[in-house]
């Protein structure tokens, strides 16, 4: 966004609240973040608050996302531009960050995060993602059974409302609490999910309910049995595919 001239983004909006039917509005941008001295300048500023109040004015909730991934990210420039903001009227500034090994993978790392997102700069830290399954991202990328944890170890350290939700963006499904997942073998990394919604081309297809959809974890954070599966897989995958459906029965063998 601070790509665009702010005259051309005010003109867009400004046409978005001409349209009945549009009750929410958010502005994303990791500029708030990366350039925050854009949101600062007095023609940014002042288009916004027009922008604020013919939104309040309509009844539609004009919110700015910005991206943060780590406490040292929020300096006090960034604060003042999410302030001037808030100030400006727009309803909310609000921060959705991805899951980075040794960025914010541990609890203290994603909790002062969270306190310097609220407490430090009146930014709401309501989402934290999974990373997407991309070519060159392993290295950061998290296990789900790290993202469980880490939503278990978010609880009650920060108010109800700031208390970010941790989602997987699991391809076909859309977004997941990390806890919302059908199934997960955590040997080979594999989480099952299911979807509790129909798009439009799925009206008429009895199983889009039920049917299940994969994410990977990253093979080098799995256990030793995992890697080796993985690894008999790229060889013979028929057989690490037989080897692995005789070990479900047999778990589930057991558990009957």
């Amino acid at each position: 966004m601070a790509n665009l001239p702010f005259k051309n983004l005010e003109a867009f909006v400004a046409g978005l609240l001409e349209i009945d039917s549009v009750r929410d509005i958010r502005l994303a941008t990791k500029a708030l973040m990366g350039m925050p001295q854009h949101w600062l300048q007095d023609d940014v500023v002042a288009g916004m608050t027009r922008l604020a109040g013919t939104a309040r004015a309509r009844g539609v909730s004009l919110a700015v996302h910005t991206h943060v991934n780590a406490a040292q990210s929020v300096t006090p420039l960034v604060a003042e531009a999410a302030q001037a903001m808030l100030a400006a009227g727009v309803r909310d500034v609000r921060n959705q960050g991805v899951l980075l090994h040794g960025v914010n993978d541990t609890a203290g790392q994603l909790l002062d995060l969270c306190f310097a997102l609220l407490d430090g700069a009146g930014v709401t830290p309501y989402y934290f993602y999974m990373c997407d399954m991309i070519p060159s991202a392993e290295h950061w990328r998290v296990p789900l059974s790290v993202a469980q944890t880490l939503q278990h170890d978010l609880m009650g350290y920060l108010p109800g409302f700031a208390t970010p939700r941790i989602v997987c963006d699991v391809p076909y499904v859309g977004k997941r609490w990390v806890h919302q997942v059908a199934e997960y073998d955590r040997e080979r990394g594999i989480s099952y999910w299911t979807k509790n919604y129909r798009t439009g081309i799925e009206r008429t297809d009895e199983g889009a309910l039920d049917r299940r959809y994969t994410y990977y974890d990253p093979i080098h954070t799995l256990p030793e049995a995992g890697q080796r599966w993985w690894a008999d897989r790229a060889v013979d995958p028929v057989a690490a595919d037989a080897a692995a459906v005789a070990s479900r029965e047999a778990s589930v063998a057991q558990l009957g």
